[in-house]
């Protein structure tokens, strides 16, 4: 009965003792025996593939994440608009017309044209003037039959805006002692370009020249023809059978 006083009255006495400690030492003394709760450990693992939760890390580090991911998106797209570097060619005579992404070229030629007119469509100069259609290996032409020596008269549509860069005229001359002559004209009475026969020959020939004034074609302004020297004396041995205007638009 002695040894359960003396418990009892020790355990009065720390009690009393407890109660006399001060409220801010009683809450310091009872919060340092709790517990501190700790999430789990973060592994490389988690990083690398991703399955780390944002709320996992600090705030400032989910803002530069996402600042740094747009500029990486901003950079990809940029490199994705980006030209590659040209390694396509075009022919000579041609030019490039449009570059692919991926540095191959469209190609498209160069602007050249010739424009050609038969003299069998031509028209003599004279009313009076007989003509006909003639037929030798190599051509079809027009030649005088009959009246003083004339012209024939073939108009050349030429585009507007193009630079005249050569004359060609091709016929049969076998007439001895007379020649034919081609002339390329404009509507107001300016030779542009001729080209003459020399010599008898038997078969179709072909002549050029690159000598030509007032190249650049108006054609809201005028109209271009040929003339074509025929003659009676000669006939069929003098027979014009096209003439071609080659230009450019570039």
């Amino acid at each position: 009965m002695i040894r359960w006083g003396i418990l009892a009255a020790v355990a009065a006495l720390g009690a009393a003792a407890f109660w006399l400690i001060p409220r801010e030492q009683q809450k310091e003394s009872s919060a340092a025996v709790l517990p501190v709760p700790h999430a789990p450990p973060v592994d490389a693992a988690q990083i690398v593939s991703g399955r780390l939760p944002m709320e996992r890390m600090p705030q400032e580090v989910g803002k530069a994440l996402e600042t740094y991911s747009e500029e990486i998106v901003r950079n990809s797209e940029e490199i994705a608009a980006k030209q590659a570097r040209i390694h396509g060619t075009c022919a000579p005579g041609s030019a490039i017309r449009v570059i692919a992404e991926d540095g191959s070229v469209r190609c498209q030629a160069v602007g050249h044209g010739v424009v050609s007119v038969a003299a069998v469509t031509a028209v003599p100069r004279l009313s009076s003037t007989v003509t006909e259609v003639g037929s030798v290996q190599g051509g079809v032409g027009r030649y005088q039959a009959g009246g003083e020596d004339d012209y024939l008269i073939a108009p050349v549509p030429l585009p507007d805006g193009a630079t005249v860069t050569g004359f060609s005229y091709t016929f049969f001359d076998s007439a001895q002692g007379a020649d034919s002559e081609a002339f390329l004209y404009r509507s107001d009475d300016e030779p542009m370009a001729s080209v003459k026969s020399a010599g008898a020959e038997t078969t179709v020939r072909t002549l050029s020249t690159e000598q030509v004034r007032l190249r650049k074609v108006e054609a809201g302004r005028h109209a271009y023809f040929v003339y074509f020297q025929v003659s009676s004396a000669a006939r069929a041995n003098l027979m014009p059978i096209s003439a071609s205007v080659t230009y450019k638009t570039q």
